[in-house]
């Protein structure tokens, strides 16, 4: 017997959606999907390590969702970037990332550095039913505040295994996005476009791919990020 509850189907999720996107002001934007969210920690991250986040940020939309057909929007190289203005008030920027997020079917991003807008983004992402896949590098240890209905898969190596994730998400393409619990746990469900077979994307996802998924280990490192001004506390002064 399965223990498999659906509690947002093919049928009720569009009503859903627009609900949510009225909520926040966004009832104008439609769903891409064959277009993906690749967030990015920017505002706080050490210049020293930003050209190796760029550089598997370039791995996962021009090795992975492009040779899939998915389309990838990235943060860092919008004109709202704040590596390229700051200027921008924070409710613009709230509104023009939430726009993207809704715009895309996939929300797909690395896992690699504090942040507190990845964090809302992901949130924001999982309130409108996207398909979230969140990358993790099995060498460093990051928060354990990871939401329900996501993806979590792991790699040693990025480049290596690149072609690795290219099947992951031609698999997820066959798939439309729902919600649902397997037993009490919150999960993302997949219809199967062809025979709209209800399952587990994330188990599947795990069963088919058991080398990627995520474990976590609380004995290997964090990110250890040093504070370059930290005059800016009044205390310091």
């Amino acid at each position: 017997m399965s223990s498999l509850k659906i509690i947002l189907n093919q049928q009720n999720r569009q009503q859903y959606i627009d609900d949510m996107l009225a909520k926040d002001g966004l009832s104008h934007i439609k769903e891409d999907i064959k277009a993906a969210y690749c967030p990015i920690s920017l505002t706080q991250t050490p210049d020293e390590i930003k050209e190796y986040l760029a550089q598997r940020q370039d791995i996962l939309m021009n090795e992975v969702l492009t040779k899939t057909g998915i389309t990838a929007y990235n943060p860092s190289t919008a004109p709202t970037s704040p590596d390229l203005d700051t200027l921008k008030l924070p409710q613009e920027i709230y509104l023009v990332d939430s726009s993207k997020i809704a715009g895309a079917r996939f929300f797909v991003g690395h896992n690699l550095t504090a942040s507190t807008g990845f964090g809302v983004e992901l949130e924001k992402a999982i309130k409108f039913n996207r398909i979230a896949v969140i990358l993790l590098d099995e060498s460093i240890r990051v928060s354990r505040m990871q939401p329900h209905r996501v993806i979590y898969l792991q790699y040693h190596d990025f480049a290596k295994q690149a072609a690795d994730f290219v099947k992951v998400f031609k698999l997820l393409l066959e798939y439309e996005p729902g919600m649902g619990f397997d037993g009490k746990e919150p999960v993302l469900i997949g219809f199967d476009k062809k025979t709209g077979k209800a399952i587990n994307l994330e188990k599947m996802i795990y069963n088919k791919f058991p080398e990627l998924k995520y474990i976590y280990d609380g004995q290997k490192p964090s990110l250890n990020l040093s504070a370059q001004n930290p005059e800016l506390f009044y205390e310091c002064k």
